[in-house]
């Protein structure tokens, strides 16, 4: 077989390598394309996922000094009525004395209109016997000077 007989065959088989070769590079491009795609598509989901924490996380910072000021306020709005709920408690308790006091005085007073009454009871009953004495004088003087008309007529 001389060389130009053997070079063609060798050259296909060459070419064949070669072809091969470029296949195999390609397939490996291929796979090393769809790696590259997939990690940046990991990446993306990665990235995405990530965003969506930290909103996540800002939303409960936000509904925690939410949170926070509602209990603040529920604490000073607590304390508020705390302290109006002592200051009526305190006048609650001036006027219970004050209630005490005027009840006290109104028994006084009424104490004091029985007195009263039983001393005009008194005075009528007196004003009426001095009254029923001096209709009785007033007869008996009548009587008198009648008889001393009768006696100066005489």
């Amino acid at each position: 077989m001389t060389a130009a007989r053997v070079l063609p065959f060798i050259n296909i088989a060459g070419c064949l390598v070669l072809a091969g070769f470029i296949v195999l590079q390609w397939m490996g491009g291929q796979a090393l394309s769809d790696e590259l795609h997939e990690s940046r598509s990991r990446e993306i989901h990665e990235k995405n996922a990530r965003l969506d924490a930290e909103k996540l996380s800002r939303q409960l910072q936000d509904d925690i000094d939410g949170l926070k000021a509602s209990v603040d306020s529920i604490q000073l709005a607590a304390a508020e009525t705390e302290k109006e709920l002592a200051a009526k408690s305190e006048e609650a308790a001036g006027l219970a004395g004050l209630l005490t006091q005027a009840q006290a005085q109104i028994k006084t007073w009424e104490e004091a209109v029985k007195a009263r009454d039983e001393a005009i009871v008194q005075r009528d009953a007196k004003l009426k016997e001095l009254n029923e004495t001096l209709v009785a004088t007033r007869k008996r003087l009548d009587e008198a000077v009648a008889e001393l008309k009768k006696a100066g007529a005489r």
